[in-house]
């Protein structure tokens, strides 16, 4: 067993973390706020995963207006936004204006996140759409109940959630190794995990790949994976029968720097994290890493799934993007695809399944290749094994559902999926 070794003062350093009553928090410097008017009312992203842009428009009523952190193209590179509000009084409320920006940033949460400890958090009453000086606005009003509050566009994961409430207890697992996959271009360690039970010569041994957050502000998707690792050192029999019969990797979260600096990660120049994996040479260390196990999977003809996990920011049912059929180059991949969807019993995403949302009904969607070139899934289909089952699934975040008992559900049902689809040798090679 490989276990990255820190002193408190070297964790602090890498993630930004400290420990408080024995649970690791973003550390907030409530002594530097960002904005405050007579010191009554503070504003402060100086945290893990803090972002945007923050600014007290009054304190009576109390107005706080906002931005998404951008990437710098606008829509879907203007998501992430996490702040803390201190110095209000509980019973109060607090009237919060998205300014959506121009072009008007897509990924609106109905409600948003806050908590009073960034440990236990909740949903907001659903907000509104508004003009305010001739600007698309998207307004929240939330009554507090304590003197400081947090306020987050998606439920918060960071590189602490990971080491305090997973690392532990993956470690116990005889066969799982947690490792540094390697290492951002600020230096920052990416942890992965890799579950690989010694091989019984009945048995094959399946090669999977899960990872999340190749956009940062995808939090949903790390919380996805990081409940299907809690599934799968769970004593639910299907979960052990699919380690008797796979090696799995999984990496929680890709854009470490992105989630820790409080960044949207999406579109970022030159490319983000889920594109340019045909250019040489790599911009990316993580992509580099990926692609060079991926290729030595490959010489062993042992990649059969891979699954890049994303959150798609809307009231849907979570669903997988495809590649239509008949752009998948091999006969295997086609029909490996297909009895897997059968296994999980998804259905196609048209108008209809739309109209209502589930955590436990997964669907597809069938896209043309070109909406999304040099991505990590085209990649994986068109450069590894002719048998693999490439899939991009998008977690249904931002709705009522999407919280840790929704997305354990999602990740269980997703996880039971795949031991039968392997366990059960339905995939072809």
């Amino acid at each position: 067993m490989n276990r990255i070794s820190l002193s408190r003062r070297g964790f602090i350093k890498n993630t930004g973390m400290i420990t408080a009553s024995g649970i690791l928090l973003p550390n907030l410097l409530t002594g530097k706020a960002l904005n405050s008017m007579n010191q009554s009312i503070s504003i402060s992203t100086d945290f893990v995963s803090g972002g945007g842009d923050v600014r007290v428009v009054s304190e009576n009523p109390h107005r706080i207006r906002f931005k998404a952190h951008n990437e710098g193209g606008g829509g879907w590179s203007q998501v992430w936004w996490y702040f803390a509000l201190e110095g209000v009084k509980s019973g109060e409320e607090i009237v919060l204006e998205l300014d959506r920006g121009v072009p008007a940033s897509a990924g609106i949460s109905p409600q948003v996140f806050f908590s009073y400890d960034q440990k236990v958090w909740g949903l907001t009453d659903t907000g509104k759409s508004a003009i305010i000086d001739s600007r698309e606005f998207f307004v929240y009003k939330h009554v507090v109940r304590g003197d400081k509050v947090w306020f987050a566009y998606d439920l918060p994961y960071t590189p602490a959630h990971l080491d305090l409430l997973l690392t532990s207890d993956v470690s116990k697992n005889p066969d799982a190794e947690i490792f540094e996959f390697c290492k951002t271009k600020k230096g920052r360690p990416v942890t992965a995990i890799r579950f690989d039970k010694p091989k019984q010569e009945s048995k094959k041994k399946h090669g999977i790949w899960l990872q999340a957050r190749t956009h940062a502000f995808e939090s949903g998707s790390s919380w996805v994976l990081h409940e299907l690792l809690r599934w799968l050192i769970s004593e639910d029999p299907m979960a052990k029968n699919l380690l008797d019969c796979s090696t799995l990797v999984v990496v929680p979260i890709v854009d470490v720097d992105g989630v820790v600096e409080g960044r949207t990660g999406k579109n970022q120049q030159p490319h983000d994290h889920n594109r340019g994996w045909d250019i040489l040479p790599d911009h990316w260390p993580e992509t580099k890493a990926s692609k060079s196990l991926l290729m030595e999977w490959k010489e062993q003809n042992m990649l059969d799934m891979f699954i890049d996990f994303h959150g798609p920011g809307n009231n849907s049912h979570p669903y997988f993007i495809i590649a239509e059929t008949n752009s998948l180059p091999y006969d295997k991949q086609q029909k490996n695809r297909k009895k897997f969807f059968e296994v999980l019993k998804s259905k196609p995403l048209d108008d209809i399944a739309r109209l209502s949302q589930s955590m436990t009904q997964i669907y597809h969607s069938e896209r043309p290749w070109d909406q999304k070139p040099n991505t990590a899934r085209k990649w994986v289909t068109m450069e590894t094994t002719d048998h693999n089952v490439a899939l991009t699934l998008e977690v249904n975040m931002n709705t009522p559902l999407s919280t840790m008992d929704g997305y354990r559900s999602e990740a269980i049902t997703l996880g039971r999926a795949i031991s039968n689809y392997f366990v059960q040798n339905h995939h072809q090679r």
